[in-house]
């Protein structure tokens, strides 16, 4: 007997191929992030999101992620639940979550019965990803303080989680007051899953670990390295960080969403020159020069980082079977439950971002999971015999 991921199975003259139970756990949905090229009309930018959500759902997704920003002048999205409110009639089955809100830019109350009224306008396919904000200039422009800005964010998460069980809440913080609030309304189907956007650093798993919440971590940042080789290892780091939440968490049941960036292309090399002329013009006049990030800006220096970042496998670049490959490494490393939400960050043009939507749902997932395991299979047990079989058919005239 032969024992093939704790599935035992018959000796033959070629071992049968069992899928491990941690790939037939991964989940995969996509991340749009709230940016759209400043030189294109926001009307057009909005309606091609709209589009791509209706692909995604079509293809058969898990779920997809709306972020919100509030500047930049890059990020137009400024509201993803009404994005997903609009969108909740267009589409049958796939999941919406809200990547993310940051709560101290918002009520707790208000947040609460938002998401709420959303799982009813979506029959209970709402998902709460909710984080602290990151632009500082958003910040500024509502008064929240940047120096205060964890513990606001952990109390308004206490508040949501409280009023999303059905609790009376009465408290009074630095930040917000709520007296003897409670929501109208109750979950359509199940209880509202909370997601926190994380880096999975020590504190950031202590208020995972402390407020039953789960994690959405990045690969890496769509920005890479401020420098070449600055991270020279960045998927064994994030397989240590998530090792620690899952002990912390007590065990592997704790489901974990992992944004990463694939791009199939006939090479790695190919890959690098379709994305190179998008992600370095967003790299530079998004990140560096309006947000301020130290980052290189010369022709060689972006080439020299993304090539590290597609090298080091933290963006999966090349043909069906190379991607398929790493992302069947990633989950084997991250162990399961794992969510792969492929990042959607605007590089391309919308006609190739659609392709490369569609690609992933039917080639790269479908090899992923084993789907063209059984007829590749059957073709080679057929021809193999195929010879014999013909003077068997011919015998029968």
């Amino acid at each position: 007997m032969t024992v093939l991921h704790g599935v035992v199975c018959p000796q033959s003259r070629r071992p049968r191929v069992v899928r491990c139970r941690i790939m037939y756990s991964t989940e995969f949905g996509c991340f749009l992030p709230p940016l759209h090229d400043p030189t294109v009309s926001p009307y057009a930018a909005l309606q091609h999101d709209i589009e791509l959500c209706g692909l995604v759902d079509d293809l058969g997704f898990d779920e997809i992620w709306l972020g919100e920003h509030h500047s930049s002048g890059w990020s137009t999205l400024s509201a993803p639940d009404l994005l997903i409110a609009a969108l909740a009639r267009e589409t049958r089955r796939i999941r919406f979550a809200t990547g993310v809100i940051p709560l101290p830019y918002h009520h707790p109350v208000h947040i609460a019965e938002r998401i709420l009224l959303l799982d009813h306008l979506t029959a209970g396919r709402v998902i709460l990803g909710c984080g602290t904000g990151t632009y500082v200039h958003d910040m500024e422009m509502i008064g929240v303080d940047a120096g205060s800005l964890r513990a606001h964010f952990r109390a308004a998460l206490e508040v949501v989680q409280a009023l999303l069980d059905g609790q009376v809440v009465d408290v009074t913080t630095p930040w917000f007051t709520a007296k003897r609030a409670v929501l109208q309304l109750r979950p359509v189907r199940r209880p509202i899953e909370t997601v926190v956007a994380s880096s999975l650093g020590e504190e950031a798993i202590d208020l995972l670990t402390a407020t039953g919440t789960t994690p959405t971590v990045h690969v890496v940042p769509p920005w890479g390295a401020v420098r070449p080789g600055l991270d020279a290892d960045p998927l064994s780091s994030l397989v240590q960080r998530v090792a620690t939440y899952r002990n912390k968490a007590g065990g592997t049941a704790a489901r974990i969403r992992c944004n990463v960036f694939v791009h199939l292309a006939d090479s790695a090399a190919r890959g690098v020159d379709e994305l190179l002329p998008g992600w370095s013009a967003q790299r530079r006049d998004l990140y560096r020069n309006i947000l301020g990030m130290p980052i290189p800006d010369s022709p060689a220096a972006h080439r020299r980082t993304l090539e590290s970042l597609v090298d080091s496998g933290a963006f999966v670049v090349g043909d069906t079977a190379a991607c398929a490959r790493q992302i069947r490494e990633l989950v084997g490393s991250l162990g399961g439950p794992v969510t792969l939400v492929f990042l959607v960050p605007g590089w391309l043009t919308h006609r190739a971002t659609l392709d490369q939507v569609t690609a992933i749902a039917n080639e790269v997932i479908p090899t992923v999971l084993g789907g063209f395991e059984g007829t590749a299979e059957s073709i080679r047990l057929t021809s193999a015999e195929a010879g014999r079989q013909m003077k068997r058919r011919a015998a029968l005239r």
